[in-house]
């Protein structure tokens, strides 16, 4: 893990931020000079919980990268796969689920701002599969 992200993905991230009907404001929490890792948090509207958000630079998103994960993300945070081209296990995602903690892609982050409970939300891409 670390910030291996091409610059433009972060940019277009935060642009989205700054755009979503759900987000009142957001911050870097992150360190560059001494975090390997991009770290947002988002405030959303109509009373819904902060969201503490890792950008993940993973090709291939694993187990260990889970358990690795940085030490702000606690229950209610999202893992945000940021590279388009990126995998990873639904297995996984079933895991952090039970940590209350989300996994996806950028619809699913984008999706799962509008839902209390958003690590009990099933992005579009995961419906399509069964």
């Amino acid at each position: 893990m670390g910030r291996d992200l091409y610059y433009t993905i972060p940019q277009f991230f935060e642009k989205s931020l700054d755009n979503h009907a759900m987000v009142l404001s957001w911050s870097r929490i992150d360190d560059p000079a001494n975090d390997n890792d991009f770290l947002y948090q988002v405030c959303r509207a109509k009373g819904l919980s902060d969201i503490i958000v890792h950008a993940s630079d993973a090709y291939s998103y694993t187990l260990t990268d889970y358990y690795q994960k940085p030490r702000q993300l606690a229950p209610g945070s999202f893992i945000y796969i940021a590279r388009p081209e990126a995998r990873y296990d639904w297995g996984i995602v079933e895991i952090a689920q039970q940590d209350r903690i989300s996994i996806g892609k950028f619809g699913a982050i984008m999706g799962a701002l509008y839902v209390p409970q958003h690590w009990n939300f099933v992005p579009k891409e995961r419906r399509e599969e069964n």
